[in-house]
């Protein structure tokens, strides 16, 4: 059954991060943006960049957390709220949240740069009448994963966004993947899921009845077989399955 959709991982598959700063830099913006946003909320005697490095170790370990157990995303806000009372910063949920919000430095600023090909294949992709669907781990979406895209020049008029922490599930949960084909009203035999991590997108996508093109690098799963593999994304360009138009 030819292919009606593609579903496409984000990090390391449309974009990398060879350019990122150093942790100290970011650490330091971090720190900077954590200082404004106590002083909005009339915060005083904190250590901004204790206070920043506190909620991302904490956010870091409730995810970890996640992947090793049942998959399910944390609510950063809480886990933030927590790691903030044990400095004595008390504040409530939505607070929390949005100073953890405050220091997340992401896309282009924080080092993302899309592969040379990209935007190019996602434009021919559409031409040729392929629904896209961006299916991919974040802690953050909203607003700021979409600005995200557009900065780095991959706003290909997405017909389906997922996002892990709006979905509440981290991929390899099946949920992230059957939303992504309810949105786009396909049947997962007529679905291609493109991605770089064999654990999380191929062996997640597989899981679902959905076939997978995996973006060779270093493997983080065994025993998981991909039924296309390339290096370069303009190769998918070429495949039998995806050479012509959508039917």
């Amino acid at each position: 059954m030819p292919f009606r959709a593609l579903l496409f991982d984000i990090g390391d598959t449309l974009w990398h991060s060879r350019a990122a700063p150093p942790a100290a830099e970011f650490r330091r913006r971090a720190a900077e943006r954590a200082a404004e946003h106590l002083a909005l909320l009339g915060v005083t005697g904190a250590d901004p960049a204790v206070v920043a490095r506190t909620c991302w170790d904490a956010l870091e370990d409730a995810m970890r957390c996640a992947r090793a157990t049942d998959l399910r995303e944390p609510d950063y806000g809480l886990v933030a709220m927590s790691a903030l009372h044990s400095l004595g910063v008390n504040l409530g949920r939505s607070e929390a949240a949005a100073l953890l919000e405050a220091t997340y430095i992401s896309g282009m600023e924080g080092g993302k740069s899309p592969f040379p090909d990209a935007a190019a294949v996602l434009s021919e992709l559409r031409r040729r009448g392929f629904l896209l669907a961006a299916v991919t781990n974040r802690a953050f979406g909203g607003e700021r994963f979409r600005a995200d895209l557009r900065e780095a020049g991959l706003d290909v008029g997405w017909d389906a966004e997922v996002v892990s922490v709006e979905v509440g599930y981290l991929k390899p949960h099946p949920a992230n993947f059957q939303h992504a084909l309810e949105r786009l009203k396909v049947a997962p035999a007529r679905a291609l899921m493109v991605g770089n991590s064999l654990a999380e997108d191929v062996a997640g996508a597989q899981a679902v009845g959905i076939a997978t093109a995996w973006r060779r690098c270093t493997p983080d799963a065994e025993g998981v077989v991909p039924e296309f593999t390339f290096d370069e994304l303009s190769e998918l360009l070429s495949m039998p399955a995806l050479r012509s138009s959508c039917p």
